[in-house]
């Protein structure tokens, strides 16, 4: 669980079939999804890519132990989202949890609101 890279929109999509289904899944299950449900017109081998993507990223892993691998989220979402988030602040804010709120606030003022609910966070 420690690699975490980004991931593209079509893997995010791939993830949120997986971190939404309560079971492990088959290739052939994965592959009509993406095809019936994403529209995606796939071939084996294009799925096989995002899915080679996303176990190299550690965020896919594979249950061999059967003839028909299964496919499961090797962890949560919001375990991917706190990694990924730690990693923006880390390597784009100074690691800096205050140069990312004057980023995402721009030019403009904090709102009372706002300001209320970064005082609770922190």
């Amino acid at each position: 669980m420690e690699k975490k890279e980004s991931i593209t929109a079509t893997e995010r999509e791939i993830m949120d079939y997986l971190w939404n289904t309560d079971h492990k899944v088959t290739f052939r299950e994965l592959l009509s999804y993406c095809n019936a449900d994403l529209g995606k017109n796939w071939k084996k081998q294009t799925l096989s890519t995002y899915l080679i993507h996303l176990q190299n990223a550690g965020l896919v892993d594979v249950d061999d132990s059967r003839k028909n691998y299964l496919y499961y989220p090797a962890c949560t979402k919001n375990e991917y989202h706190h990694s990924w988030t730690h990693k923006i602040v880390e390597e784009f804010f100074e690691n800096s949890v205050s140069n990312l709120v004057a980023a995402f606030v721009g030019d403009g003022e904090l709102s009372d609101e706002g300001k209320e609910n970064l005082k609770k966070l922190i």
